[in-house]
């Protein structure tokens, strides 16, 4: 009789089992996209190439994460190194060699929920092992922001489907919607991480459970060992794609442990500090004034030979 009552009891619960799943995500959307923020970043980059060198300008939108109230955000480094996203590609380090690439952010900006205040930021510190960077906000005042505590992580299981949270752009007013994966593998070496199957795929931000703990953050872990036949690079569409928040996983993509992570935001807390106090020391040197443009130089003058007397 016991199995009599086993379906039944089973489909009464389906419906309910997939309640709790939507609420659980509606839930964490609500909490949780607050602290996910858009990153606006104006990029100087300088190429030199065969003894010629070529500047360009190019705009770029990311969502970053706060790690801190009062204005530190993490987001993916790929942006701000050349070499990174060239090691990505799979070009080989003499070509990278040969391609002197340095990327300077000229103007950061940064803007919280779909609110329309940008506020100014500057690049703060870069972590080019694990392809994360962190840009200060300025501005705040005494405006305290919601941030995601990675000292509060947990560690993920194989097969468990986790979460993370992202924005569409100002068209869509930076509307917050989630993607799902399925942790489906760990690795060990180069270090701790977990692979993902599903539709996170965003660099630079964090990966919850469902229960709303913070796993990691997505980021790509090089393997270091280039072996004969192993395809590690993608094409550049790709590259842009996830910069944007789009494209899928790929064979260097990894959540990063948050216990890692807290190691390094705190770590960029410090680096902050010293980067504002060289800004405002520089914004109270005075201006120096423009050099003088030298005189030419004048022949000394010479008296006329005198005339031979009479």
């Amino acid at each position: 009789m016991r199995r009599l009552w086993v379906v039944p009891l089973l489909l009464l619960q389906t419906p309910l089992l997939a309640q709790d799943y939507t609420e659980r995500l509606e839930s964490l959307v609500t909490k949780l996209s607050p602290s996910i923020v858009t990153v606006k970043a104006v990029l100087r980059t300088e190429t030199k190439f065969t003894g010629e060198s070529q500047a360009q300008e190019s705009r770029l939108n990311m969502t970053g994460v706060s790690v801190s109230d009062d204005g530190l955000v993490m987001v993916s480094n790929t942006a701000f190194s050349p070499m990174r996203a060239m090691e990505m590609m799979g070009m080989p380090g003499d070509v990278q060699g040969e391609m002197g690439m340095k990327t300077t952010p000229t103007s950061i900006k940064v803007v919280y929920g779909n609110e329309e205040t940008e506020y100014d930021a500057f690049l703060a510190a870069t972590d080019t092992n694990l392809d994360l960077a962190f840009v200060k906000v300025e501005g705040l005042g005494e405006r305290k922001v919601p941030f995601v505590d990675f000292g509060a992580g947990t560690d993920a299981i194989v097969a468990q489907r986790v979460v993370q949270v992202n924005r569409l752009g100002r068209g869509y007013d930076y509307a917050p919607y989630f993607q799902t994966a399925l942790v489906n593998g760990e690795i060990s070496t180069p270090r701790k991480a977990w692979l993902l199957e599903g539709s996170i795929s965003t660099f630079g931000l964090p990966v919850f459970a469902l229960g709303g703990e913070v796993i990691g953050v997505l980021t790509t872990i090089p393997s270091g060992i280039k072996e004969p036949g192993s395809a590690e690079g993608f094409s550049f569409s790709m590259f842009m794609r996830l910069l944007g928040g789009g494209g899928g996983t790929t064979g260097t993509s990894f959540v990063l442990p948050a216990a890692v992570v807290k190691g390094i935001v705190e770590q960029a807390k410090v680096r902050a500090v010293e980067v504002a106090a060289q800004r405002a020391k520089k914004r109270k040197e005075p201006a120096k004034p423009p050099a003088q443009p030298s005189k030419p130089a004048t022949k000394p003058q010479t008296k006329p030979p005198a005339k031979p007397g009479k």
